[in-house]
């Protein structure tokens, strides 16, 4: 008898998620007009042609106009003491309709942004004396109380520019003093503080790569809170490295490998589970990392695990979507209620979900919500590129700034956030979760160990 509750279970838990994935397909009476039109869409798809998955319940909406003057807003976070949202702004620079940077940057911002979408600039960035530009992305708050940022200065000079910075908050209030706590990063991009420990991506090391299916690679840093809150005020000076996987500091490293439309940036979307398993994803090409403590509670590169093979794998989809690949890791975010790990695809114009697996397993991602190019003034995805559950959704920052290859084709004013009812994604992870564990996630499939093809490092190795 409990052999066959369990069986029936089974059934059961599948036949609700295979309702739930038939907005994938049309209706059964269609099935041989869907294999045929499914067949001849994925022969005829082009990298820019990718089809657009939209779930009635998950579809965006605007959450915050963010104005002209905020083209390309970037990393949020939420400060634990205020309950306040904190959102970047690096305003990059605009682009003209050949991809040619038309102006130069605005400015780099601070945003608040409370629980109704109004967005209020608090602070303007100081800029690089050497370069005259602020680049602000990742940010999270520290142990102290103070807010740390991603100062990326790749864009306007590669050559270590790249800072973290410390915005000064006194009684869970900003200042608008901003200290300088790293220098010699070289992409420095996204970042999560978690016990006493800061993590950044660095999207680009200068390595060299004696392989013509490698294109670029990055990694993550780690920093202690006591190194890093000390550095750069009350007489210290900031900390000074190289980065690159021979820094001291970098606990993974990880290569970009040929794929899609072939882009070269590496480590970017970052997040830490409740065990303490820290989660990446690679924006060139779409692979996942994990990166899980060893016994004595270390990072180390060594034990970087490939957990999403982008260029072996095929996500979980149908019919048309059978073939979609997700090919970009943008902005990552753990959702501890959920335990599930949210994935921004700049790439395919969306949002990406999967469960947190154990070691030599592979994680299945599954479609959220993706649209075709848009403006974003509806509340459609405009180059997702970092999430975080706030006032009742999961909110999403479009950061609007296109690269070769993605759906999204100009720079359009305003920046904006869009938003996702947090109840509905609620119901998915969870009916996702149900699943049969087979039909969930992979195991064993593709590389479950190691980085595939590694280049040989040179003595000096750079980051980028």
């Amino acid at each position: 008898m409990k052999k066959l509750n369990l069986l029936l279970s089974a059934l059961l838990a599948l036949g609700v998620v295979s309702t739930a994935l038939a907005q994938d397909a049309p209706a059964r009476g269609q099935r041989g007009a869907r294999q045929g039109a499914g067949q001849a869409i994925q022969r005829g798809l082009r990298q820019t042609e990718r089809p657009a998955l939209q779930r009635a319940n998950l579809k965006p909406t605007l959450f915050a106009d963010l104005g002209d003057e905020c083209y390309t807003p970037d990393g949020m976070t939420i400060s634990d003491e205020t309950g306040m949202l904190y959102l970047s702004v690096p305003n990059f620079g605009r682009m003209d309709e050949n991809m040619v940077k038309a102006d130069s940057a605005q400015g780099g911002y601070l945003y608040e942004v409370d629980q109704e979408g109004k967005a209020t600039r608090i602070l303007e960035f100081p800029v690089l004396e050497k370069t005259g530009q602020a680049g602000p992305m990742g940010l999270d708050f520290g142990p102290d109380g103070n807010l740390y940022v991603c100062d990326n200065q790749y864009f306007h000079n590669p050559d270590y520019c790249s800072r973290i910075l410390r915005v000064v908050f006194v009684d869970g209030k900003p200042t608008q003093e901003v200290q300088v706590a790293v220098e010699g990063l070289k992409l420095a991009n996204g970042m999560t503080w978690f016990n006493g420990n800061l993590f950044v991506s660095d999207s680009y090391f200068d390595v060299e790569l004696n392989d013509e299916q490698l294109l670029g690679s990055g990694g993550v840093l780690m920093f202690t809170a006591d190194e890093i809150t000390k550095a750069g005020k009350d007489g210290n000076p900031p900390l000074q490295i190289k980065s690159g996987p021979e820094d001291p500091h970098c606990v993974a490293f990880t290569t970009v490998q040929k794929l899609g439309r072939d882009g070269d940036t590496g480590a970017d979307g970052i997040c830490i589970d409740k065990n303490g398993t820290i989660w990446f994803g690679n924006f060139g090409n779409g692979y996942i990392y994990a990166l899980r403590p060893n016994d004595a509670g270390e990072y180390k590169q060594e034990n970087v695990e490939t957990v999403f093979d982008a260029l072996n794998q095929r996500a979980f989809g149908r019919g048309p979507m059978a073939e979609t690949k997700l090919e970009c890791c943008d902005g990552m975010f753990y959702d501890a209620n959920l335990d599930c790990v949210y994935i921004n695809d700049s790439v395919n114009n969306a949002v990406w979900m999967f469960k947190p697996v154990e070691a030599g397993q592979q994680v299945r991602p599954i479609i959220l919500w993706m649209n075709d190019d848009s403006d974003g003034k509806d509340g459609l995805l405009d180059q997702p590129c970092e999430a975080v559950v706030y006032a009742g959704k999961l909110l999403v920052a479009n950061f609007d700034y296109p690269f070769p290859g993605m759906k999204n084709k100009t720079v359009d004013p305003p920046g904006t956030i869009s938003g996702i009812d947090y109840a509905e994604v609620e119901k998915f992870v969870t009916m996702w979760s149900s699943r049969p564990r087979g039909l969930r996630e992979g195991q064993g499939q593709g590389q479950g160990q190691g980085q595939g093809l590694r280049p040989r490092l040179g003595r000096a190795a750079n980051a980028e």
